[in-house]
Parts: C-alpha cells; sequence; structure tokens
C-alpha cells in the first residue's frame, strides 16, 4: 500500500505548524483563506434551518416581542445603546499615555519597584 492519498504541507504550513502551541494545531484549518471566504454559510444555514423550525413549530404561548417589528426595535435600541456607552466606558476604563511608564519600563533606573520583605531576599 502506498500514501499517495496522504495530504501534504505546504512549506508556509510546515513552518506553521513548528510555530504554533500543540494544542492550536488541530485548529489551524481555520486559519485558511478557503474556510475564512466560505464561513459565512454556517451561520447562514442555521438561519434559514431555525427560520423553518420556528415556522412549523410555533411557540405555545409567544412572548410580547414576537411580532411585528419589536424584534427591529429591540434590535435598534439595543445597538444603540451599546455605541453611545462606548464614550463613558472609554472615560471610565482609559489610562494616560504613560500609565505603565516610558519605553515600557515601570522605574527610571530599570530596577525593581517591590522591596523584599523582612527575612525573604538573598541569603548568602
Amino acid at each position: 500500500m502506498s500514501d499517495n492519498n496522504k495530504p501534504t504541507l505546504t512549506p508556509q504550513e510546515i513552518v506553521d505548524r513548528a510555530e504554533a502551541h500543540p494544542a492550536a494545531v488541530p485548529f489551524l484549518w481555520l486559519g485558511s483563506k478557503q474556510t475564512q471566504r466560505n464561513f459565512i454559510y454556517i451561520p447562514l444555514a442555521g438561519m434559514i434551518i431555525f427560520s423553518i423550525l420556528g415556522f412549523l413549530y410555533p411557540p405555545k404561548y409567544p412572548t410580547l416581542w414576537e411580532s411585528g417589528l419589536r424584534y427591529a426595535a429591540i434590535g435598534f435600541f439595543s445597538y444603540s445603546f451599546v455605541v453611545l456607552m462606548a464614550r463613558p466606558l472609554f472615560k471610565l476604563l482609559s489610562r494616560p499615555e504613560n500609565y505603565y511608564g516610558e519605553d515600557g519600563e515601570d522605574s527610571e533606573d530599570g530596577e525593581d519597584d517591590i522591596e523584599p520583605v523582612d527575612g525573604e531576599g538573598d541569603n548568602v
């Protein structure tokens, strides 16, 4: 028996597998152009399937937002809330540009700012 049916890896795929974390190797197929280009069909198929199921098996006790344009209104107000909360959240969570120190260093002399507690440290 020959291994002619075994897929071969390109040099780039070999490098990607060598540099990737071992747990990430099974998921490297998600980075291919074909997968990225055709991935939209998975949620599209799910949307079609569940829309058909929703028409075939409607809920016994529909909720208030199950009719008319209420889904659109809920979506509009939810999205508007998220967009309008961006500025207050930015002001609340942002830090000054030099928050972590200049050039990525926390202290001026390059030493750690943490002093050892009595009884800890170098016991030479």
